[in-house]
């Protein structure tokens, strides 16, 4: 996978997210947001390497609002900073079904001198 495509499990989140909102007039209610959030929050790994371009212009492309994607975007930023987001309790822990991508096996600079 190179940098800027996005895993299957982040695309499926964002297809989530994208059918949500069009279930309400396009807006993205504050619950999918607090859910959003808490994966964030809940399962790092998921999230750290996301390249923010492609997550942007993959939500777009669903058909999200700006509004929503600025929004999303600059949650996934602060999570990818280290920052600490806060959900609303009821949704502190949750977490999307989508299984976490395995990015492979670790890979140090002896393995690329050696390739």
């Amino acid at each position: 996978m190179t940098q800027c495509e996005l895993s299957p499990g982040v695309i499926g989140i964002i297809e989530h997210l994208a059918r949500w909102a069009r279930g309400y007039d396009n807006h993205l209610k504050w619950n999918e947001q607090a859910k959003f959030k808490a994966d964030l929050m809940n399962v790092r790994e998921r999230w750290q390497g996301v390249d923010v371009d492609a997550f942007r212009s993959r939500c777009l492309s669903e058909g999200m609002r700006t509004v929503d994607v600025d929004e999303l975007v600059g949650w996934l930023q602060k999570a990818q900073a280290g920052r600490r987001l806060v959900p609303p309790p009821s949704y502190r822990g949750f977490r999307f079904t989508t299984p976490v991508d395995d990015p492979g096996p670790l890979r140090t600079s002896e393995d690329w001198s050696a390739t």
